[in-house]
């Protein structure tokens, strides 16, 4: 017999916010590359996720929500998701399967761009066989789906599934990353995300759309990390919800994100973080830029 042909490509995972790109994921890549929360636009920049297997090597980017842009962050965002709908050759458009109407300027995204788009239909977990068959009915004839995966992405069902239709419909080829890439994240930009998600974990109302952190130092040591974080936020009054009373709402952020670093770095990790009041950071591009790296 010869010698097994490969498949390669770049997968984008679009939808609007909160319809389980980011633990899909995590899921199928087998370890945590995106932050996850139940708060609208968790992930703010495209992320990469490399999987290599015997078959191939699937490049995914796992794009910010699908939403109306209000600061330059979010028209950053929202250029994210048009790079990756361009740069995939597989599209997995994501939708929940309590949706009940087609999102048409989702949908406009892609139409006429060529690629081959399946339909991920995400939380089956949560609805009994004849839900599922009804929301696929209600869907196949909204666009031309290569192809049409009831998932749920929080418990794995059919991703093994979708992970074998993704390399039958990627383009023959070698693999574009080195076998033990898995993500092209700094370790800057992902101990920040670690951070920010225990922010979307804790805090409510409108404050974790309006903070951000960014990592001023890590210094590596024998046995241990010291990292130093400043959390942004654009007012005098969000500083002081943040900062909590006594400081306590800040120190158990920080006692949050401390473990998910020390699983990270697999050291010890003493975390240092400041809240710094920084107004209107969402419209600044050159803050926007330097949160990046």
């Amino acid at each position: 017999m010869g010698k097994r042909k490969k498949h390669s490509g770049y997968v984008a995972l679009i939808g609007r916010t909160n319809v389980g790109k980011s633990t899909f994921l995590n899921y199928i890549m087998e370890t945590k590359i995106s932050i996850v929360s139940n708060k609208p636009q968790t992930t703010r920049k495209q992320i990469l996720g490399i999987k290599t297997t015997k078959k191939g090597q699937i490049i995914f980017f796992d794009s910010p929500g699908i939403h109306k842009p209000h600061f330059k962050l979010n028209e950053k965002m929202m250029k994210d998701v048009l790079a990756s709908l361009l740069d995939a050759d597989i599209i997995l458009y994501f939708i929940e399967i309590g949706d009940k109407r087609e999102d048409e300027f989702a949908i406009s995204l892609f139409q006429g761009l060529n690629k081959q788009v399946f339909l991920v239909i995400n939380k089956i977990d949560k609805y009994n066989k004849a839900i599922i068959l009804e929301r696929i009915n209600h869907f196949k004839d909204v666009y031309s789906w290569n192809e049409i995966v009831p998932i749920s992405a929080l418990k794995g069902n059919n991703i093994d599934l979708i992970e074998d239709l993704i390399y039958q419909h990627l383009p023959e080829g070698d693999c574009l990353y080195p076998d033990e890439t898995y993500t092209q994240q700094t370790e800057r930009f992902y101990a920040a995300e670690l951070v920010r998600e225990k922010i979307l974990h804790t805090a409510r109302a409108e404050l974790p759309f309006t903070t951000t952190v960014k990592i001023e130092e890590i210094n590596k040591k024998p046995g241990i990390v010291y990292i130093r974080a400043e959390i942004y936020v654009e007012t005098k009054s969000q500083k002081k919800i943040l900062i909590g009373k006594k400081g306590n709402f800040v120190k158990n952020i920080g006692e949050l994100a401390r473990k998910d670093l020390e699983d990270y770095f697999e050291k010890k990790v003493y975390l240092d973080l400041f809240v710094k009041v920084v107004p209107n950071w969402r419209d600044s591009i050159h803050l926007l830029n330097e949160l990046e790296t």
